[in-house]
This record gives structure tokens, sequence and C-alpha cells, in this order.
């Protein structure tokens, strides 16, 4: 009889240990350095770029925006806005300085859509770099109607280009233009800046024609790039060459 009794006792107190833990309730060593979904990533998880990018500066608190901040904002979302977030300071002319602020960060989301990762992940020390909100709000009143007439055209097209092997090709494409934006020559980040924009807008309306136009832009850029890049290694090579006969030797 005391077995009896005994026996439904014991349920509910080993019950709950038995049942995994939950991914909310795990142990904060554990967790990601990013919220997996932010409140304003739910409240503008299907609106177009153009209006989310809007939000995240409207919403900024100060005067000043951390890359952490808006990397927790677009939630899964986020390697497509932050693409076109961190490339449209590199579309118009600029203070000096901000390509390798921009372009650094653009990088190393190539590298990581390359090995296929679904969130976007960076160090620390970017993480708490900011930005000047105005300077960004200047930045998307130039840009806001600019990329609301393109996502008008937008519309799902040829989206066997999209997909995991997709994604790898678009984070490839992320990683040449950000190596042409850190380059410190005149005109190398400008076109593709602009072709990155427009194929992370491609990918998340799932358009393929827009994304063949976008690549088409980069590719001409990329190339500009090389010329660019191998007028310079021979002109320096020919000046080490005749550097001893300038100097009378």
């Amino acid at each position: 009889m005391r077995r009896a009794l005994a026996w439904p006792q014991t349920i509910p107190i080993f019950a709950p240990r038995r049942t995994p833990v939950d991914a909310r309730t795990e142990p904060v060593r554990t967790r990601r350095p990013y919220r997996e979904e932010s409140e304003f990533h739910q409240a503008h998880e299907h609106h177009s770029a153009s209006v989310v990018l809007r939000a995240v500066i409207d919403n900024a608190k100060g005067e000043a925006i951390s890359i952490r901040e808006i990397i927790e904002a677009f939630g899964e979302r986020a390697f497509g806005f932050v693409l076109i977030l961190f490339s449209l300071p590199n579309c118009v002319p600029n203070v000096p300085g901000i390509a390798g602020i921009v372009g650094t960060p653009v990088l190393i989301f190539g590298v990581q859509m390359m090995l296929g990762h679904k969130r976007p992940w960076l160090p620390g020390f970017i993480l708490r770099q900011t930005v000047s909100v105005s300077k960004f709000k200047r930045l998307i009143d130039i840009a806001e109607p600019k990329l609301q007439k393109l996502e008008s055209y937008c519309r799902p097209r040829l989206t066997a280009l999209f997909g995991p092997l997709g994604d790898r090709m678009v984070g490839l494409f992320a990683f040449l233009v950000a190596l042409s934006v850190l380059i410190p020559f005149p005109g190398t980040n400008f076109p593709p800046s602009i072709a990155l924009v427009i194929a992370s807008i491609a990918v998340m309306e799932e358009d393929g024609y827009l994304l063949i136009v976008g690549y088409l832009i980069g590719l001409a850029g990329l190339a500009y790039t090389a010329t660019v890049l191998g007028a310079s290694y021979h002109l320096v090579m020919a000046g080490i060459a005749n550097l001893p006969s300038w100097l009378g030797f």
C-alpha cells in the first residue's frame, strides 16, 4: 500500500527534469551574442527593406546607434538588411574613412554567408562601433525614394536562383565587393556597393532578374577595380626598376 502511494508522488518530482531545456531558458553563458528575434524584428518581419531601414533610424535612441543594435533589430532577416545598410554609405559621396567602418562588416558577413551561416555574427569590438544617427538619417532620406522605386518593380521571378547555393553566391559577391570597397582608390567602392544593394533587395524579394542585374553591375565595378590595381602594380614596379637611374646610379 505504501508503494502505491509513494509511486505517483515521485512522478511530478522527476518528470520536469526529463523535459529538454528550452532554448530561451538555457544558461546565459551559452546564448548567442544577439537575440534570435527582437520586438522590432517581429513588428517589421514582413515589411520592405525601405520601410525597415527607415524604422531603424527613426527608432534609434540618442545621437548614435551601435552596430549591435542594428543587427539585433533585423533578426533572421539580418543578412539582407545589414548588407543594404552597410553598403548604402558607399553609394553616395561621404566622409573619408567611412568605407573602412562599413566595409569590414560586409567582408565578414560575406564569409559567413559563403560558409552557410543563417545569422550574422561579429566580434565584440566591431559590435561596439557606433555610427551617427543624423548622418544615417540623411543617407536614408536620399536613398529611400530610389529603394522604393526599385522595390515597386520587384516580384518573385527565376526563384531557382535562390536557396542555400544562391545565398553562398551572394556571400561570395559581398566578399568581393567588400574587398573592392576597402581598397583606397577613387571609384572602387561606388559601383560594387550599388550592385550589392540591388542584389540584396533581389534576394529579399526573390527577384532573379534583379539579381542578375546586380551581378552584372557588380562585375563591371570589380573589373574596374582589377584594372586600377593592375595599373597601379605596373606603375610601382616601373618606378622601382627606374629608381637607380633616377638617383644617378
